[in-house]
C-alpha cells in the first residue's frame, strides 16, 4: 500500500481496509472490526456523531497511542448511547484502547455491513501480537482491500495501466514474493472518482460484480416498463376520448374553446400521473422494506424515500403526463383518432420486451434448478468449514502448526467425523487465489489451492489418474481434469512440469504433475471451465489455513462440538465455524434474487402488454362499431366478427414475438456467467416463455373482443 501511495501519480489518495474480528471486554462474542487507513473518514467526507474521526497525522504515526472509533450500533448497544464515552478506555483482544469518536448511524465505510469498531490499520500489530500484515508479502494480507481516489481528469483505465507498471516494478524489487503475472486490476467502486484495487492473488469473490449484468438489465427494463405503462395510459386516454366525443361536442357547442378543453383533459392526466407517483412511492416503500427483511439488509439502511426520491417520482409523473397525456387530449379536442401505426408499434414493442424478460427469467430459473440438482464435483452437504483466524491473532507458522495438529487430532476422535483436512482456499468461500500461467505456448488462468493429502478424501474429489500428494512433498502438484484437458489435450499430463513462483534465491520453482483430480466447481458453481491446481501446503501458509471436517452424521449435530473443540485450544481466538451447505445456499442467493427480480419484471411487462392489447382491441371496437353493426346485419358469423377485430393485432404481436426471441438470444449472451450449466438458447425456457405469453395474450384479446358480439346492429347503424 505504501509503495503505491508513494509512487502513483494517478491517485490522489490510497485507502486500505482489513475486516477482522476482535474480542471486546464485556461482550460474549467477538465483534466485527475494520482496521483502516486513518485517511478513510476524511476521504469519504464522514463527520463524527461524537468526538472525532481518525486523524492521519496523529493516529498513524509510529508509537501513536492506540485509539478506536465506535460504530453507531455498538455505541448504543454496549454503552447505552452514553455521550460521555469519549475518552474512555476499552479492551480489544485484552489490549487497552481509547475511544475517540462515534460514527453517525448512516455511515458504513466502503461496505454495506457497518462494523462495530474502527481502528487505524497501522495499529493492527498492536491488537494482534505478531501480525506482520503491513510488512510482509504472505497470504496474511489477502484480506486487505485497497481503494484509490482518482486525481482530477484521470480515467480508471489510465490508473489501471499505471498500477500494472507499478506492480511490475514492485515485482522487480521483490521477485521472491510476487508472481510474474500478478497484477492489480482496477474497477469503478461506486464512489465518486474512486477506484477499487484488487489483487489477483488472494482476492475475495465479489457477488456485486457478478450481479452487475442483472442490475443493469433490471434498471434498463424498468425504464422500458415505465415507458410502456405511460404509452398504455395514453392509449386508454385516447380510447376514452372517443367515448367522450359526444360530451366534447356539446361543450364546444355551448362555447368552450379548444384551449379550455385541452387544459381540462390535460389536468386530468396530470392528476392521474401524480396519484400514480404517490401510489408508486408507497408501493416502493412496502416492497423495499420486504426485500430488506428477506435479504437481511443492514439495519442502518432505511427504505423511506428522501426528498430527492419524492421529487424524482413527481417529475417522472409530470413528464409522463406531458408526453402521454397531452397527445390524447389534443386528438380528443380535434376529433382526430388516427394513431393506428403508433398503437401497433407500441404493442409490438411491449410484446418484444415481455418476451425478453420472460425468456431471461426462464433461463435464470432453469439455471437455478440445474445448480441445485447437479452435483458440483465435490461433496458439500456433509462438510463443516473452520476458519481459526490464526493470522489475525499473530500466530507464527510454528505456533500455527501446533494449533492445527492439536485441532485435527481432537476432531478425528469426535463421533460422527469421517476425515479432517487443511486448505488455504475453502470451497464456496470468499477467498480466491488465481494466477496466469503459460505452458507450451498455451496460457490459462488457474485457481490455486494449497491442500494436504486428506483434502480429496474430505471433499470426495476422485483422483482419476496418477496418485495423491504425500506429506512433506514440496514440488508435486495435482491438476484438475479440466486443466489437463485444456493444456495437454493430446497427451498425458502426468510428469509434465511448469514454473510457478520463485524460491528463496530468486530462481524459478518447477512443479511436476503427479495426479489428475476430477473437475470441481469450487469457486463458481456456474463455471465448469475453471482449472484448478492443488499445491502442497508450505510452512508460511499455516496461519491462514482453514480446516475442513467431513461428517457421517448430520452436520447440524456435529457443528457445536466442533466449534467447542476449536475454541478450547486457544480461548483467545474466535474460530468461525459454518456448514458448507450454508455457503452453497449463499452462493445461490444471488441467482435466486436475479431470477425473482427479472421474473417479477417479466410478469409486470406481460401484464402491461396484455393491458395494451386490451386497450387496442377496445379502441378498435369503438372505432369500428358502425362497421361491425353492418356486418352483423348482413349475417356475419360471431367468429368472423372476432377475427376481423383481432386480426389487426396479429402483425404487431408476431413481429414482437420474433423480435423478443432474437433480443433474448442476444441479451442472454451477456448473462452466461449467471447461467448455471445450461445453454443461453435453452429450448425449455424459450418455449415456456412464448407459451405463457401466447396464452395470456389470447385471453387478453378475447375479453374486450366479446363486446363486439353484444353490439345491437340497429343501435350500431345509428352510431355516430
Amino acid at each position: 500500500m505504501a509503495f503505491f501511495r508513494e509512487y502513483s501519480t494517478t491517485l490522489s489518495a490510497v485507502l486500505a481496509v482489513n475486516a477482522t474480528r476482535l474480542a471486546v471486554e464485556g461482550e460474549e462474542k467477538p465483534l466485527n472490526a475494520s482496521f483502516v487507513t486513518a485517511n478513510l473518514f476524511q476521504e469519504l467526507g464522514a463527520r463524527a456523531r461524537l468526538g472525532r474521526m481518525l486523524d492521519p497525522a496523529r493516529d498513524s504515526a509510529p508509537g501513536a497511542a492506540p485509539v478506536v472509533v465506535l460504530g453507531y450500533g455498538f455505541w448504543r448497544h454496549h454503552f447505552g448511547a452514553d455521550p460521555s464515552v469519549i475518552g474512555k478506555t476499552i479492551r480489544l483482544n485484552d489490549k487497552p484502547a481509547t475511544v475517540v469518536g462515534v460514527v453517525p448511524p448512516e455511515f458504513s465505510g466502503l461496505s454495506l455491513d457497518a462494523p462495530d469498531l474502527w481502528a487505524p490499520i497501522a495499529q493492527q500489530p498492536y491488537f494482534a501480537s505478531g501480525s506482520h500484515l503491513l510488512t510482509d508479502f504472505s497470504e496474511d494480507g489477502s484480506g486487505v482491500q485497497m481503494w484509490g481516489r482518482l486525481r482530477e481528469g484521470v480515467t480508471p483505465k489510465t490508473a489501471e495501466e499505471e498500477l500494472k507498471s507499478l506492480a511490475a516494478e514492485l515485482r522487480r524489487q521483490h521477485p521472491n514474493e510476487i508472481w510474474e503475472n500478478e497484477n492489480l486490476p482496477g474497477e469503478p467502486s461506486g464512489y465518486a472518482k474512486s477506484l477499487r484495487i484488487r489483487n489477483r492473488r488472494g482476492t475475495g469473490a465479489e457477488g456485486r460484480d457478478e450481479m452487475f449484468p442483472i442490475f443493469a438489465l433490471a434498471g434498463a427494463l424498468c425504464l422500458l416498463i415505465l415507458a410502456f405503462a405511460c404509452g398504455n395510459l395514453g392509449g386508454l386516454l385516447l380510447a376514452r376520448g372517443v367515448a367522450r366525443r359526444r360530451e366534447i361536442a356539446i361543450r364546444v357547442a355551448v362555447g368552450a374553446g379548444s384551449g379550455r378543453l385541452i387544459r381540462q383533459l390535460f389536468a386530468e392526466s396530470v392528476l392521474l400521473a401524480l396519484l400514480g407517483s404517490a401510489v408508486g412511492l408507497a408501493l416502493g416503500y412496502v416492497v423495499l422494506r420486504g426485500l430488506m427483511l428477506v435479504t437481511e439488509a443492514p439495519a442502518w439502511l432505511s427504505p423511506l424515500p428522501d426528498w430527492r426520491v419524492v421529487l424524482f417520482a413527481a417529475g417522472i409523473g409530470f413528464v409522463a403526463a406531458v408526453l402521454f397525456g397531452l397527445t390524447p387530449a389534443l386528438q380528443a379536442v380535434r376529433q382526430r383518432h388516427r394513431a393506428a401505426f403508433t398503437r401497433q408499434f407500441l404493442i409490438g414493442a411491449q410484446v418484444a420486451a415481455s418476451c425478453v424478460l420472460l425468456i431471461v427469467a426462464g433461463l435464470l430459473v432453469r439455471a437455478l434448478d440445474h445448480a441445485t440438482s447437479t452435483h458440483p464435483g465435490f461433496e458439500y452437504r456433509q462438510v463443516i468449514s473452520i476458519d481459526p483466524g490464526l493470522s489475525t491473532h499473530g500466530y507464527s507458522p510454528a505456533k500455527a502448526r501446533a494449533y492445527l495438529d492439536t485441532l485435527q487430532s481432537r476432531l478425528r476422535t469426535l463421533p460422527g467425523v469421517e476425515s479432517v483436512s487443511l486448505t488455504d482456499t475453502p470451497p464456496l468461500g470468499n477467498r480466491v487465489s488465481a494466477a496466469n500461467i503459460d505452458v507450451d505456448g498455451r496460457s490459462a488462468e488457474i485457481l490455486i489451492n494449497h491442500v494436504d493429502p486428506q483434502f480429496f478424501q474430505t471433499m470426495t474429489i476422485p483422483i482419476l489418474r496418477g496418485r495423491n500428494l504425500t506429506r512433506g512433498e514440496t514440488h508435486a502438484i495435482i491438476v484438475s481434469q479440466s486443466m489437463a484437458r485444456f493444456l495437454w489435450p493430446a497427451e498425458g499430463p502426468l510428469g509434465k512440469q511448469f514454473t510457478a513462483g520463485y524460491g528463496a534465491s530468486g530462481t524459478p520453482v518447477n512443479y511436476t504433475v503427479v495426479g489428475v483430480a476430477g473437475s470441481a466447481r469450487l469457486v463458481k458453481l456456474e463455471d465448469s471451465d475453471f482449472v484448478e491446481v492443488y499445491f502442497p501446503i508450505e510452512a508460511d501458509e499455516l496461519p491462514s489455513l482453514f480446516v475442513l471436517v467431513k461428517t457421517s452424521a448430520p452436520p447440524e449435530e456435529v457443528i457445536r462440538p466442533v466449534a467447542s473443540i476449536a475454541k478450547s485450544i486457544d480461548p483467545g481466538t474466535f474460530p468461525e465455524v459454518q456448514m458448507m451447505k450454508t455457503s452453497f445456499r449463499r452462493k445461490l442467493r444471488g441467482a435466486e434474487y436475479s431470477a425473482a427480480s427479472v421474473g417479477l419484471l417479466g410478469f409486470v411487462a406481460l401484464f402491461l402488454a396484455c393491458l395494451g392489447i386490451v386497450g387496442s382491441v377496445a379502441y378498435a371496437i369503438s372505432q369500428r362499431t358502425k362497421e361491425i353493426g353492418i356486418r352483423m346485419a348482413l349475417g356475419a358469423k360471431p367468429l368472423q366478427i372476432l377475427s376481423a377485430v383481432v386480426r389487426q393485432l396479429s402483425l404487431p404481436v408476431a413481429v414482437g414475438l420474433l423480435s423478443g426471441v432474437a433480443g433474448a438470444a442476444a441479451l442472454s449472451q451477456l448473462l452466461r456467467q449467471e447461467l448455471y450449466g445450461i445453454s443461453n438458447l435453452d429450448p425449455i425456457a424459450y418455449l415456456g416463455a412464448i407459451g405463457i405469453f401466447a396464452a395470456t395474450a389470447v385471453l387478453a384479446a378475447l375479453l374486450p373482443a366479446r363486446r363486439a358480439l353484444r353490439i345491437d346492429p340497429l343501435r350500431a347503424l345509428r352510431y355516430d
